[in-house]
C-alpha cells in the first residue's frame, strides 16, 4: 500500500518541481551615488563599479537558443529607490522599431525592455515595469501569475521614472523605482523574485533572463530568478493625492449675476503592514479614467462596460475565481 501511494505521488512531485524557480540569481549593488536618470548607462559614474548580469534566452522564435543581441542589466539601490540600468546592444541600431510613446502601450509591438518584481518572494504576484527606446512608461500588477484574472492589470499606476536613449551600440534605459511604490516583506535585507524581458521587434524575438517555456510570458513569476541582498527601508508611509476644482459662471441681463461652484476631494493610501494597506477616498476624482466607448445596442441583451477606475481595480484579481 505504501509503495502504491509513493508511485501515485511521484507525478505530483515531478509536476511541482517543474514550476519552481529556474535558479538564476543576481545581487543588488549598494550604489554610493545615485544614477542620473537620463538613459546614459555606459557613461554614468554610478554604474561603473556595478557588475551587470546577462545571458538572455529566446522564447520566440527559437525556444531555448541564446538571444541574437546582447543585453546587460545593472541593479542597485539607494536609501529610497531601486535603480535598474539596461544596455540593449544592437548591431543595427538604425533598425530599432519604436511605434508609440504613450503610457501602457502594447510593448510587444515595439523594441522594449521589461522587468517583474516579486517583493514577497511568493512566486505568484509581482509588479511589472517596462519601457521602449522612446522612454514610454509601462507598469502593471500581476496577481496569481495572471491565472483566472486580467493578466497584467494595466490600470495599476504608481510613481517612478525612466529615461531611454538610442546610441551607436543600440539603446539603453535607466529606471528609478521608489521603494514606497512597491510591496515587500519585513526585514532590512531581503531577496526578491525578478525576471527581465527584451523584445527585438524586427526579428519577432522575445528573450528572457530567467528562461521560460514557450507558452509562458513575464507573468510566470514561479520561474523567475532571484534578486539577492536588497536593503529596504520601512514600509510605513502615507500618500495623499488631493484635488480641487473651481468654476465661475456669469449671466443675467446685465452680466453681473456670477455663480461659483467649488469641489474638492482626495485619495489616500496608508501602509499599515508590509501586506496591508488602507485606501481612503473622499469625493473621488475619476477625471483621468478613459471614457467608455459609445455603443449602439440593437438587441435585447444589456451592454456590459468593464470597470476602469483604478481605485476599484488594484488587487481586484485576488478575489477572482475561474476565468
Amino acid at each position: 500500500m505504501n509503495l502504491c501511494r509513493l508511485i501515485a505521488l511521484l507525478p505530483l512531485c515531478l509536476f511541482s518541481g517543474a514550476t519552481s524557480a529556474a535558479g538564476r540569481t543576481v545581487t543588488a549593488e549598494n550604489l554610493p551615488i545615485a544614477p542620473v536618470i537620463d538613459g546614459n548607462v555606459r557613461e554614468d559614474p554610478a554604474w561603473q563599479q556595478a557588475k551587470p548580469t546577462s545571458g538572455f534566452t529566446q522564447v520566440r522564435p527559437d525556444e531555448g537558443r541564446a538571444a541574437t543581441q546582447k543585453t546587460e542589466v545593472f541593479i542597485g539601490y539607494g536609501a529610497d529607490n531601486l535603480y535598474v540600468g539596461v544596455i540593449c546592444y544592437d548591431n543595427e541600431p538604425d533598425r530599432i522599431i519604436v511605434s508609440d510613446s504613450r503610457r501602457d502601450i502594447a510593448i510587444e509591438d515595439t523594441d522594449s525592455f521589461a522587468l517583474i518584481i516579486d517583493g514577497f518572494l511568493d512566486r505568484q504576484n509581482g509588479f511589472v515595469f517596462g519601457t521602449t527606446p522612446s522612454s514610454a512608461e509601462y507598469d502593471g500588477q500581476v496577481i496569481q501569475e495572471g491565472n483566472g484574472g486580467t493578466g497584467i492589470n494595466l490600470n495599476w499606476d504608481t510613481s517612478w521614472r525612466v529615461r531611454s536613449r538610442v546610441h551607436e551600440h543600440g539603446w539603453s534605459a535607466e529606471f528609478a523605482i521608489p521603494f514606497r511604490s512597491l510591496r515587500y516583506g519585513g526585514g532590512r535585507e531581503q531577496d526578491w523574485g525578478i525576471n527581465f524581458q527584451r523584445n527585438i521587434r524586427r526579428n519577432n524575438e522575445v528573450v528572457f533572463w530567467s528562461p521560460l517555456p514557450r507558452q509562458h510570458d513575464i507573468k510566470r513569476v514561479s520561474q523567475a530568478g532571484t534578486l539577492n541582498d536588497v536593503q529596504v527601508p520601512s514600509q510605513r508611509s502615507v500618500k495623499v493625492t488631493p484635488y480641487a476644482l473651481g468654476q465661475a459662471r456669469s449671466g443675467g441681463a446685465e452680466g453681473n449675476d456670477t455663480r461659483y461652484n467649488e469641489e474638492f476631494g482626495f485619495d489616500a493610501k496608508v501602509t499599515l503592514t508590509p501586506s496591508l494597506a488602507l485606501d481612503l477616498t473622499y469625493n473621488t476624482d475619476f477625471a483621468q479614467v478613459e471614457a467608455d466607448d459609445v455603443q449602439v445596442n440593437l438587441d435585447r441583451f444589456s451592454i456590459f462596460f468593464p470597470e476602469k477606475r483604478p481605485f476599484f481595480l488594484e488587487n481586484a484579481d485576488q478575489f477572482r475565481v475561474g476565468t
